[in-house]
């Protein structure tokens, strides 16, 4: 394989001409480069600064946790990969247990799905919030039978306290992204999405990711917040211009708009048709919560359409993929867009998106990290979740991600649950190991708008590639041995 530029240049089966540095590899085995294509860097490196509730496994164990690293905060403290489905009962913490360990410093434990949290009394007050205050469209203030808030945040309204955290200077996100990126990089990964900018501030985002793709061994593609962009409040195309036309397209660029239209599993707020098993037996039809209206994220697909923007949109029940397939369809161009997680699909949402020809990505880590969340929110529904081979077979672009930090984010627990699907779950929904490690490289370049020149070993393409001792194929655990990144390791 001969490398010019940090492009593979041709390809020999004899091998190539012994002219410039020659590199044996002695044997090793060849794949390409890992491309996470759903991931949130910065708050990766964020996470990698606060409390980690990992190890947690009572509600008493996550008191502790927090109880003992209050003398050592300054500011806020943030923990995070809070989950009270792996205790029994499922109760969640409550404000008061926060408010025993401290009524002055904001506490705020991070559910591990991203879209809800735990705080105290003092991270209400922080962010303005009073009994008085109303639900925001798309979220709720979790109160308890007398009405009083109880500390528990969902969606929406976790996130109109948690966006209330200082946020980074310029200089600590570069260092942020960058310490993610080593992280990512020890993983074989080469290329990630980040799926989520702008949720501090769009403009020093952008100004971060563009000086530390110049000093990474990741290239990052940006899918920025729709409201930073379209919203009333939005930063004008110019202004997000004039950073991107200084960026290496090749290590940096914009990938298109992102959309949440429902929330997560584990805190029973994903769009689902009929109810969550912890939700009461009260005969309802359709439970979570959808983030807009219909209309509204019609209007949202269609407006960034019509901007020229691809958009993603987070999807994860089955009645939030038939929101926006909808809204996909009304804009005329459902193949630019994509499904993010569409972790509960029927046959025929399989069908209808198979005639959309849209992209959807999937994250078939969660299966073996939070399978436990989904048998206690989902009971006999949870086999079906991540239907991955009926997705592929349907000839739909399917690419695999992480959405770290929800998870580890090694590629290869996500290719493994995916070819060998944990107990539990359908293993009719298996794909070989060879397709996963296609959906985690080229399918998730062509995800990132990036198939034409990343994610394969052929000639033209940039020469990102991993090396392992065993053949990746069949090793039970495999394991990169070194990575390259524009051929040079």
């Amino acid at each position: 394989m001969r490398v010019e530029d940090g492009v593979i240049s041709s390809l020999h089966e004899e091998g190539p001409s012994l002219e410039g540095t020659v590199e044996d590899l002695g044997g090793a085995y060849i794949l390409p480069a890992f491309n996470d294509c759903h991931c949130h860097v910065l708050p990766t490196g964020l996470d990698l600064h606060s409390l980690s509730l990992d190890s947690c496994k009572t509600a008493q164990d996550v008191l502790d946790a927090v109880r003992d690293r209050l003398p050592n905060v300054e500011g806020w403290l943030l923990a995070v990969h809070y989950d009270q489905n792996k205790w029994d009962g499922g109760a969640h913490i409550t404000r008061d247990q926060l408010d025993a360990i401290s009524e002055s410093v904001p506490i705020l434990l991070k559910h591990t799905n991203g879209h809800a949290s735990v705080v105290n009394t003092a991270a209400l007050q922080a962010a303005s919030i009073t009994e008085s205050t109303e639900d925001p469209t798309g979220g709720t203030f979790v109160r308890d039978v007398s009405g009083r808030m109880n500390g528990l945040l969902l969606e929406k309204a976790h996130e109109k306290v948690f966006t209330k955290i200082p946020e980074p200077s310029l200089d600590e996100m570069v260092d942020l992204i960058l310490r993610a990126s080593e992280a990512m990089a020890a993983y074989g990964i080469t290329a990630a999405s980040d799926m989520m900018t702008g949720q501090f501030h769009l403009l020093k985002e952008l100004e971060a990711y563009r000086i530390a793709s110049e000093k990474s061994r990741i290239r990052y593609t940006l899918w920025l917040q729709w409201g930073t962009v379209l919203g009333p409040r939005g930063f004008k195309e110019n202004q997000i211009q004039e950073i991107v036309q200084r960026m290496d397209p090749r290590r940096c660029s914009i990938g298109g708009l992102k959309i949440f239209s429902d929330g997560a599993i584990g805190s029973a707020t994903a769009a689902i048709y009929g109810r969550f098993e912890t939700d009461p037996d009260d005969g309802r039809t359709e439970s979570g919560k959808l983030i807009y209206s219909p209309e509204r994220l019609t209007d949202m697909v269609v407006q960034a359409t019509r901007r020229n923007y691809p958009v993603a949109v987070h999807a994860i029940g089955d009645r939030a993929v038939d929101r926006t397939l909808d809204a996909f369809e009304a804009s005329g161009q459902a193949f630019r867009h994509r499904i993010e997680h569409a972790m509960i699909l029927s046959d025929a949402q399989i069908t209808r998106i198979g005639l959309d020809k849209c992209l959807v990505t999937m994250q078939p880590e969660f299966l073996s990290a939070l399978g436990h969340a989904y048998k206690k929110q989902l009971g006999d529904r949870a086999p079906l979740l991540k239907r991955a081979r009926s997705v592929w077979d349907k000839g739909i672009p399917l690419a695999f991600s992480s959405d770290r930090p929800i998870v580890s984010g090694d590629p290869w627990l996500g290719i493994l649950a995916a070819s060998d699907r944990p107990k539990g779950f359908d293993p009719s929904e298996n794909l070989t190991r060879a397709e996963a490690i296609n959906a985690y490289t080229h399918r998730a370049a062509i995800a990132g708008r990036d198939g034409q020149w990343l994610g394969c070993l052929r000639e033209g393409f940039v020469a990102d590639f991993c090396t392992y001792h065993e053949d990746p194929l069949t090793a039970k655990k495999p394991k990169v041995k070194k990575t390259y990144f524009g051929g040079e390791s």
